[in-house]
């Protein structure tokens, strides 16, 4: 089996004509937007919305990456759409038009003429090829798709220690679906099983992460901001993870999402797993980055009307949820 690529491109600040070039230069490494993109297709693009927040808080995917992939994509001849599901929204139309708003999105779509998705329909997907759900749960706008492109935040988080390229899938979970998924697999391990489930089914065909300004410490929403001036770009979401904790000194394999894809032989978690394009490591390698040990449940961080549901049949669930025989 080939080597995955993760391009890896300096990029330290938001300047427009800074990001364009970055993300250019990705793209080309890895054989241009028109080896994703095809003219006519519809491609959805993915962004980090964890919740309403300005851009420079370091929460969302900065609009000037959104921008210039855009673009890309509609240079290759795409039709592109913006879509993002965080269970915090406001089910009304004006409740995501404030959001992408806030997070500079909805001046982008303004710009470049991108639609911005304002519904979601539930949908359930089977997916034979699970691991450890053979159904997942899954919003509308993935199946409008063509190609789906993912655009991740650098950030740590408090419960599965990395959020970045597979946690960012975890994103078309329809809305308050996903405290049902965080009540039915406490685990880190369970959990990292499930986001794997859905980056098979999802199959990005591109992830392009936004890490000039990254997230430290009691990530994903309540960190430091954290530069780290970078812009990877690649085909396997976990090896765009493996590369960006390289980038801010850290294992990857003691994430759950990469030591879960070592588990199921999809890629070893080593860096040496990887073919780096672009920047030498040791050019753009940051210190300092804190990452959260983790917890071994994540259910603490519900709403508390939510918790007994978690605790009261724990057993049950774990049963219930098991990889199918």
């Amino acid at each position: 089996m080939d080597r995955p690529a993760v391009a890896l491109i300096p990029c330290p600040e938001y300047a427009p004509d800074k990001v364009d070039a970055a993300v250019g230069r990705a793209l080309d490494l890895l054989g241009g937007m028109a080896r994703f993109v095809h003219p006519g297709q519809r491609v959805l693009i993915k962004p980090n919305l964890l919740l309403p927040s300005p851009p420079e808080r370091a929460i969302v995917t900065h609009p000037s990456v959104l921008r210039a992939v855009v673009g890309q994509v509609q240079a290759a001849g795409g039709v592109p759409f913006i879509a993002d599901n965080p269970v915090v929204l406001p089910v009304s139309r004006r409740g995501w038009e404030s959001a992408y708003e806030r997070a500079g999105w909805a001046a982008v779509a303004a710009e470049t003429g991108a639609r911005l998705n304002t519904s979601v329909v539930p949908q359930q997907l089977p997916h034979p090829q699970g691991r450890l759900l053979r159904v997942l749960d899954i919003s509308s706008f993935v199946a409008e798709a063509d190609v789906v492109i993912s655009l991740p935040k650098l950030k740590s988080h408090n419960f599965m220690r990395f959020t970045g390229a597979v946690k960012n899938l975890f994103g078309v979970v329809p809305g308050t679906t996903k405290f049902g998924y965080h009540l039915k697999l406490q685990t880190a391990e369970q959990f990292a099983d499930m986001l794997l489930d859905l980056a098979s089914l999802v199959r990005p065909a591109l992830t392009l992460m936004d890490g000039v300004l990254g997230m430290d410490g009691d990530g994903p929403s309540g960190g430091r901001p954290f530069s780290t001036g970078v812009i990877l770009a690649g085909t396997d979401p976990v090896a765009v993870d493996v590369a960006a904790l390289a980038v801010v000194g850290h294992e990857a394999l003691g994430v759950p999402t990469v030591a879960a894809a070592r588990r199921r032989g999809w890629l070893g978690g080593r860096l040496s797993d990887i073919d780096l394009l672009g920047e030498e490591l040791g050019r753009v390698r940051v210190g300092g980055f804190h990452l959260p040990p983790g917890r071994s449940s994540d259910v603490e961080r519900l709403p508390a009307a939510l918790r007994p549901l978690a605790a009261g049949n724990r057993h049950h669930r774990a049963q219930q949820w098991r990889r199918p025989l």
